[in-house]
């Protein structure tokens, strides 16, 4: 998948003569069939394609057709930005929808993606070993084990017993003072790896965690953790056994489910009764696209597939949904038509605001009042 540092390179890109595509290639997708469906979305955009611009796109639409007929696919979709003199493809296990323009990298779908798409940390615990995984959709994109060595061969067996008249000393191995000491490394392991794993973490921008394993083992690890990294932990699984990483995911999937059911369903909720009580959210295209441009949208909520055509300023920039034939900031009637979907997210990116991308019940409710909606500053 594309990583943030790319995102961030093609969204701020300023070249006007990219090439965006995005194809699925999911296996029902036949591979004879992909350079007819690249065809009949180069032909759609063609039309919008300037005379002084025309070269420089055929040169690159060819480049991408031979590429296209000759793609061994390596997941369920393709990501390409084609330049005359730049190239950037990035294979996928997340579906999209095909997509084809020119101009400006198109980021919206790949900003939407990776909004819907957030990866899940998943720490695994165990006495002697401690796993890592990065998990988004069904599967792992990343894994990392830490091991610990614990050598209890020369420990020595500690006595205990007790001596009173008339008896004998008693004695036997320890197994409470052996446990003890056995815990108290086992402690100091977790530990040292507070700082190995706030660096996994960051590298793979892991803002959801969920802490997996045994009954005996899992209480006392959660306990180990630091604040800043339990912060982020928002299910616990209990194990029976250590298992290996694929059947980890398919043991916490469902509790990640649950989760982001229940917090999709919160988040409209409270989206709702900030707009309706206190004024301190707004629902619908129009108002939020006005308090996001001036700065007083501190979080934006958006229905998943919800699209709306709104109007851009050519002149000052100003993006509204107004069927007046003029500006409402600037007066200019140069207006374009642009679907919202397509310019949102560069609007996102510019204002730096975090986005939740919700579905199923909560997104048909957001839906029906507007499909978007923006918590306020102030």
């Amino acid at each position: 998948m594309v990583s943030p540092k790319d995102v961030r390179r093609l969204t701020d890109s300023t070249d006007h003569h990219v090439l965006t595509l995005y194809f699925n290639t999911r296996s029902d997708q036949s591979r004879s069939a992909y350079p007819a469906r690249l065809r009949s979305l180069l032909h759609a955009i063609e039309p919008g394609v300037t005379n002084g611009e025309r070269k420089q796109y055929e040169q690159t639409a060819d480049r991408l057709m031979n590429f296209i007929s000759q793609y061994q696919p390596a997941g369920n979709s393709l990501l390409v930005f084609a330049g005359p003199k730049s190239w950037d493809e990035f294979p996928s296990r997340i579906p999209v929808r095909d997509e084809a323009n020119w101009g400006l990298p198109g980021t919206a779908q790949l900003l939407w993606l990776i909004e819907e798409y957030r990866p899940y940390g998943v720490l695994v615990a165990g006495t002697e070993h401690v796993r890592f995984l990065s998990v988004r959709l069904n599967e792992f994109e990343a894994f990392e084990e830490f091991h610990a060595k614990i050598d209890t061969s020369q420990w020595r067996e500690r006595r205990v017993g007790t001596k009173g008249r008339g008896t004998t000393q008693k004695g036997g191995r320890s197994v409470e003072a052996f446990d003890q000491r056995y815990m108290e490394h086992v402690r100091h392991f977790w530990k040292t790896l507070h700082k190995p794993l706030a660096e996994l973490l960051e590298r793979h921008r892991i803002r959801r965690l969920v802490l997996a394993g045994t009954k005996s083992v899992l209480p006392e690890f959660a306990k180990s953790l630091p604040s800043d990294i339990n912060n982020l932990v928002v299910s616990q699984v209990n194990l029976e056994t250590f298992i290996s990483a694929a059947d980890t995911v398919r043991r916490v999937l469902p509790e990640i489910t649950a989760w982001e059911q229940k917090r999709e369903r919160a988040v409209v909720d409270e989206l709702f009764g900030a707009a309706g009580i206190s004024k301190q959210a707004a629902v619908g295209v129009d108002p939020v696209l006005k308090f996001l441009q001036e700065g007083r949208a501190m979080r934006l909520v958006v229905a998943k597939g919800f699209d709306a055509e709104v109007s851009r300023c050519t002149q000052c920039l100003n993006v509204g949904v107004s069927t007046n034939s003029h500006c409402a900031k600037c007066s200019a009637t140069d207006l374009r038509k642009v679907s919202l979907t397509a310019i949102l997210p560069r609007l996102v990116v510019d204002h730096r605001l975090p986005v939740e991308v919700v579905k199923g019940e909560p997104a048909k409710e957001l839906a029906q009042s507007g499909g978007v909606g923006a918590f306020l500053r102030f």
